[in-house]
């Protein structure tokens, strides 16, 4: 933006050259009116506020020294002045040195003087506005930072204290939104706030963690208000423009003075705990309206537990279904505080996998088909875990039943017989799942659970059995006897047999 600039000179023919000789423009000034004595320049600087004013010395009504000596009077200490005479007089420069005058110019004007000293102002102007700019950054920071103490409730320096007491005075009362945005949609979020809310100065915006946010902001207006009628609206306005982020918002309690802003940052932590069991979105929830709402404690959770788990093995889908149904309106009514809520719920996850783990092969994949959040998710609301827990009980019984009926079948049983018949070959897991059309995890789990141990150790049990029957007849050489059985390496039969009968089959051999 170009810098504005005000002409003063009681000689219409002086003002006219002043703003056609000098190329204002391409210096960055722009000329913002042109007056004819000191009494009308102060009243047209109380107007426009100019940056740098040119101004005669000798005018009627009000001359340009005491036109300056007002003006600095009212306590306008950065405005520019750059005063025009035709006398040389070392007493006017003196007096004019004592108001802070930055130029001096005689008459008739020396147009490339004139033009090097604007330019000049210019630069100084420019230069100011950078440090002006900068210091208003630092001061934001410092304000920002000291903010962030208080809200924490820590114990301020004297410097910070002072801050605070200045910073006070700009609003009547002060409050707290507190805001719940994930992580990686802080950025829009915070772009998206600054839109909403921007223009108003008494608004601080403070990030007090990864996932939380502090909107501090000032009721400008008198009254018992919580907050002002315009901050309300910007507020909602900002929770309606969320509508794409899974994001909360709440309001703590109105404070006198920022000195105890952070019972409202307390207040709004209390009442935005609640959104766990709010379902309705672009909301803001008010610590006014919701101090009375206590929550609870659930005194059933181990009971509930056991009722979870307990239709898991009976395998009852209806009775899963109505236990969840249960906690989630037991849960809801009582208004378990939302910490113990999610542990429960979680804990409950972990517990329904750990069973599901135990009835099915280790290196199975099935098990896994349900996520777990992480207690840190604090974004997760109480339907969303309630809907985990209906969506891990479709497919946990999905798999139950699945079981269940083969089992049902005898499908274990004509596995069962197969490798009682082929045992002796090179016979895998693998081969019996393509032969059975199983997985093979899920097949050797159904093996643990019917003959209560594994393929393997079957499958070398039913080989060193039918060895021992060998040996006792006493035709064959003992690598020959490996070879019958299924062995292709004879160190691993002779592994398998004394690891079975705690002997060599020599030493069998001898003994029978």
């Amino acid at each position: 933006m170009a810098f504005k600039v005000l002409l003063i000179d009681d000689e219409p023919w002086a003002l006219e050259g002043l703003e056609l000789v000098i190329p204002w423009e391409s210096l960055g000034f722009e000329v913002g009116a042109l007056c004819g004595n000191g009494a009308e320049g102060l009243k047209r600087m109380e107007e426009l506020k100019p940056d740098l004013v040119v101004v005669d010395i000798h005018m009627p009504i009000m001359n340009g020294l005491e036109m300056i000596e007002e003006w600095r009077s009212r306590g306008n200490w950065s405005t520019k002045f750059i005063i025009l005479t035709g006398y040389s007089d070392f007493e006017f420069a003196r007096k004019a040195l004592k108001f802070k005058v930055s130029g001096y110019l005689l008459k008739p004007l020396d147009e490339e003087q004139a033009e090097s000293e604007i330019r000049t102002m210019g630069k100084e102007l420019m230069k100011e506005q950078e440090q002006h700019y900068i210091g208003q950054i630092a001061l934001r920071e410092q304000e920002i930072l000291t903010m962030k103490e208080v809200l924490l409730g820590k114990v301020l320096s004297a410097e910070g204290t002072q801050l605070m007491d200045s910073l006070s005075r700009s609003a009547e009362s002060w409050s707290v939104c507190l805001v719940q945005v994930s992580e990686k949609e802080y950025g829009q979020w915070s772009s998206l706030a600054s839109e909403v809310l921007n223009g108003r100065h008494v608004i601080y915006i403070i990030r007090m963690r990864k996932d939380l946010v502090s909107i501090v902001f000032g009721n400008v207006s008198p009254g018992p208000q919580r907050t002002s009628d315009i901050l309300r609206k910007r507020l909602e306005a900002l929770a309606c423009r969320l509508a794409g982020f899974r994001t909360y918002m709440a309001i703590g309690s109105t404070e006198s003075s920022l000195h105890h802003i952070s019972n409202s940052r307390i207040t709004a932590e209390k009442a935005l705990l609640h959104a766990f069991y709010e379902v309705e979105g672009n909301s803001i929830l008010d610590y006014a309206d919701l101090q009375n709402h206590d929550f609870q404690r659930h005194n059933q959770q181990v009971e509930l537990i056991e009722r979870v788990l307990g239709a898991l093995q009976l395998i009852d889908y209806a009775n899963y279904q109505s236990a969840v149904e249960f906690i989630e309106q037991s849960f809801r009514q009582m208004r378990v505080h939302p910490d113990e809520a999610r542990k429960f719920v979680i804990y409950l996850l972990h517990e329904i996998r750990a069973y599901m783990r135990a009835q099915m092969a280790e290196d199975s994949e099935n098990y896994r088909s349900f996520e777990i959040p992480d207690l840190d998710e604090a974004l997760l609301t109480f339907d969303d875990l309630i809907g985990m827990l209906h969506s891990c009980g479709r497919v946990c019984f999905e798999l139950l039943l699945k079981e269940s009926v083969f089992e049902a079948q005898g499908i274990v049983q004509d596995i069962n017989d197969y490798i009682h018949a082929h045992f002796r070959e090179a016979l895998t897991i693998k081969m019996l799942s393509e032969r059975f059309f199983l997985h093979p995890a899920y097949l050797g789990q159904l093996l643990i659970r019917k003959n209560g141990i594994g393929f393997n150790e079957l499958l070398h049990n039913l080989r060193v059995e039918e060895a021992c029957r060998l040996l006792q007849v006493n035709q064959y050489k003992n690598s020959e006897v490996s070879e019958k059985v299924g062995y292709a390496n004879y160190h691993h039969f002779l592994k398998q047999f004394e690891k079975r009968m705690g002997m060599s089959p020599t030493e069998y051999k001898k003994n029978v």
